[in-house]
């Protein structure tokens, strides 16, 4: 009797933080759209690199480079664009990244950290550019399309690649 009344005690005074809980605040925010576009293009560069890949080792490339023209129902030409202004933002990016390492490196002081802040800026840039030049190419229908199939199709859950062929 007194193990049941110790036990009941216990879940009650266990369970007391849930109850104090103030509710969840309202679901995240959703991310800005040049974050869906830095994963989308990024992507885009990593099937090229892999259906590079591939041809270097006389293998069938066609699946992969021609996955996100079936998925996101581009045209031959439109997968060229995307293709040509994804490889692009990538190099931008990823040289503003690499001057990042190089100054993460160093020892951080208040001149080293606004370095940093400019050179995280001028990403989120050159990442904002790309996706009007992206808009540019394709026209604003066909951008519009585009535009939801990158928010319906980029996962920022733990990444996404692919399915096997």
């Amino acid at each position: 009797m007194f193990s049941r009344i110790f036990v009941a005690a216990s879940l009650t005074v266990l369970s007391l933080p849930a109850y104090c809980q103030s509710p969840p605040a309202s679901s995240p925010a959703t991310p800005p759209a040049r974050v869906f576009y830095d994963q989308f293009m990024f992507r885009v560069n990593w099937l090229q690199t892999q259906a590079n890949n591939l041809k270097a080792q006389a293998k069938d490339d066609s699946f992969m480079r021609s996955y996100m023209q079936r998925s996101a129902g581009l045209t031959t030409q439109q997968a060229a664009s995307l293709n040509a202004i994804a490889a692009d933002c990538q190099a931008q990016t990823q040289a503003l990244v690499g001057q990042i390492k190089a100054l993460a490196g160093t020892a951080m002081t208040s001149a080293i950290s606004q370095q940093v802040q400019s050179l995280l800026c001028q990403r989120q840039q050159a990442v904002i550019d790309h996706m009007s030049q992206l808009q540019t190419a394709f026209g604003a229908a066909q951008y519009a399309a585009l535009d939801s199939f990158v928010h319906a199709t980029v996962n920022f859950g733990g990444g996404s690649t692919p399915p096997p062929r």
